[in-house]
């Protein structure tokens, strides 16, 4: 379970970020977070990920204040985490197998264990015929497939999508949705910010809907209005 318990950020300018949020999400949940630009969604997020740290409050991941933890656990505790961008981030000189695989390198799994886990990954999301492609001869959509694939490889608990949809067409978007689902579908916690409402009216999710730094609705099955 994730506890934000009365979190406060603010920042040397004295603007406040996000104040006295608390919000607690259950492992295996989907949760949509909505708002306007500037609103606190991704303070939120960096502070899951102990990119941030509270002015005041805590963060509790498994019983744990994670902005306790010492400098050289955090990486560990990040890889209970998979991240997915609006800009992809991938490695544009690797193919799509490779862009999988060095995540897997990167935390020292064997040779074996890459061969046996990207295949599945890349099956996942629809790409096992596109493990030789490189980034730039893949859609939009095929992209930010592959980032997921990337993000999930190393099976995180819980999975932030931070405006995943933002640059893609409607097809597309749609696509990733479904493979947010599944993912979800197979126990993880799944965590997307996004402004499209299209996706939050179509994935009849919670919806925590932040303004100026506040949860000002928190709803079950939720749209984008309330």
């Amino acid at each position: 379970m994730i506890i934000f318990d009365k979190i406060s950020k603010t920042y040397q300018t004295k603007n406040t970020s996000v104040h006295d949020i608390d919000l607690k999400i259950k492992k295996g949940e989907f949760v949509t977070l909505i708002g306007p630009s500037g609103a606190g969604k991704t303070t939120l997020l960096r502070l899951l990920l102990a990119e941030e740290k509270p002015t005041q409050g805590t963060v509790h991941f498994d019983g744990v204040n994670i902005h306790n933890l010492r400098k050289k656990d955090i990486p560990h505790y990040r890889q209970r985490i998979g991240v997915v961008f609006q800009d992809y981030k991938l490695l544009e000189n690797k193919t799509t197998y490779e862009n999988v695989a060095f995540a897997m390198e990167m935390i020292g799994k064997s040779d074996s264990e890459i061969q046996a886990d990207v295949p599945h990954s890349l099956e996942l999301v629809g790409l096992e015929d596109k493990g030789f492609s490189f980034p730039s001869q893949l859609s939009g959509g095929e992209q930010q497939r592959l980032a997921i694939a990337r993000a999930i490889i190393n099976q995180p608990d819980i999975l932030i999508a931070d405006e995943p949809t933002g640059s893609l067409d409607p097809d597309s978007s749609h696509s990733v949705l479904n493979i947010l689902k599944k993912i979800n579908e197979l126990g993880t916690t799944v965590i997307l910010a996004t402004h499209d409402r299209d996706v939050v009216n179509g994935l009849h999710k919670r919806v925590v809907k932040i303004e100026n730094g506040r949860i000002t609705r928190d709803q079950e099955k939720g749209s984008y209005n309330a």
